[in-house]
């Protein structure tokens, strides 16, 4: 009964070294004023926002709450890209996203080491004043970007919820690992013991 013990909290323990933590990039601390290009980085909760290609602006009139990044005609723009980074690993739990005057072309990409892990396009139809939360996807991953066309005026990004996967250090892979081992011997001994 004692092994059955040990491996039930190497298991928990397992499980622990991989726990997670939800971030959200509110943009409350977003400098600037309504109108003004956003390029970052902005840095939020360990996490960089970075535009990485067409037109981003600084929005304080319209968020969830305010600000929010801007895409659109509505400062003179067009389409725009965001790229999101951190030190860690992590996952898109989800995001608010407002398309305005009509539909806006979404793709959100996550990467892990430079490889796709995810990519994904979709149809955002005209919200009017509301903010949708849209579902992220399944996948660990280092950098994640957002592609944004809006088809009306504008769209707004908002409230970008992100999960820190917590990967174990090397020491303590080696320690799970020996203890796999002794539980491992110690079921073999057990077996050879009821077989004799």
């Amino acid at each position: 009964m004692k092994l059955k013990n040990w491996i039930l909290s190497a298991v928990a323990a397992l499980g622990l070294s991989f726990s997670a933590h939800a971030e959200t990039i509110t943009f409350d601390l977003l400098g600037g004023a309504n109108g003004d290009a956003f390029t970052g980085p902005f840095v939020e909760d360990g996490f960089t926002v970075t535009a990485t290609d067409g037109d981003v602006f600084v929005g304080t009139a319209f968020g969830n709450p305010l600000p929010s990044l801007v895409f659109g005609s509505v400062f003179g723009g067009g389409a725009g890209e965001v790229t999101i980074t951190s030190g860690n690993t992590f996952v898109l739990d989800s995001f608010d996203l407002n398309s305005f005057g009509g539909d806006a072309s979404l793709s959100v990409i996550g990467l892990l080491g430079g490889n796709a892990v995810f990519a994904s396009a979709s149809t955002v139809l005209a919200t009017g004043l509301d903010f949708p939360t849209i579902a992220g996807q399944a996948g660990v991953i280092d950098t994640l970007i957002f592609d944004i066309t809006p088809g009306g005026s504008s769209a707004n990004l908002d409230n970008i919820v992100l999960s820190v996967v917590a990967v174990p250090e090397p020491a303590t892979w080696l320690m799970m690992i020996i203890g796999f081992a002794f539980v491992g011997l110690a079921s073999r001994r057990r077996r050879r013991t009821e077989l004799a």
